[in-house]
């Protein structure tokens, strides 16, 4: 149940960035809106609920395991917002990033291998 929780905290995660960055984008194309507009429109809406599932079944995984275990394993969250970023946005990733990212991926797994 806590390897449940803990791919969905993930994966509402990343969609809470995802929709974040909508919203952004949606700002920047309508510069007229008020913050309340802002605050109530379709992207932010969902970029909240996102992180607010998130944050919430991160709870259920941190009454289950130790933050020095599940707090590394969010590294994942670094791959998918990379692939994210490429694929739903069209922005270039450099091999620096990639690499970067592979070291923080290195880490999760020397991290987890240490239990």
């Amino acid at each position: 149940m806590t390897v449940l929780l803990y791919i969905i905290s993930v994966l509402a995660s990343s969609l809470s960035q995802y929709w974040q960055k909508r919203a952004a984008m949606y700002f920047e194309e309508n510069p007229e809106l008020s913050a309340i507009s802002k605050l109530l429109s379709f992207p932010m809406i969902l970029g909240i609920g996102f992180l607010s599932t998130s944050a919430l079944t991160w709870l259920g995984v941190l009454t289950q395991w130790d933050v020095s275990v599940a707090y590394p394993l969010l590294s994942v969250n670094f791959v998918i917002m990379l692939l994210v970023s490429k694929f739903a946005f069209g922005e270039i990733i450099v091999p620096k990033q990639w690499l970067g990212v592979m070291m923080i991926m290195v880490g999760v797994g020397i991290l987890g291998g240490a239990h």
